[in-house]
């Protein structure tokens, strides 16, 4: 016998609003409180014990496509370096109030 019909809940009143969140944040918040404690030391053990693993471990937190970031070489140069660029093109002609 189906104590049920297809379609009705066991629990017509559902789960109490919240309780997921409440449950979540509970286990992340000890979560927390546990790595506080032995995160460090777990890691390192596992470096050092299970290396095979703890290499699998970091493979699977690194992003798919990481994202890199260059600043322009512009941005890395010195004064002096853009200075002598600037002197280099005004020697060889370059109008500076040009476009191109």
């Amino acid at each position: 016998m189906i104590p049920w019909k297809p379609g009705q809940s066991g629990n017509p009143a559902g789960r109490p609003k919240g309780s997921r969140n409440k449950l979540s944040e509970e286990f992340f918040r000890d979560l927390c409180d546990a790595w506080q404690v032995f995160g460090k030391p777990a890691l390192m053990t596992m470096a050092w014990m299970y290396p095979v693993e703890f290499v699998r471990l970091v493979a699977s937190l690194m992003p798919k496509e990481p994202e890199v970031t260059i600043a322009p070489v512009i941005e890395r140069m010195s004064d002096a370096q853009l200075e002598a660029i600037i002197a280099q093109g005004l020697q060889n002609g370059l109008d500076p109030a040009s476009d191109g």
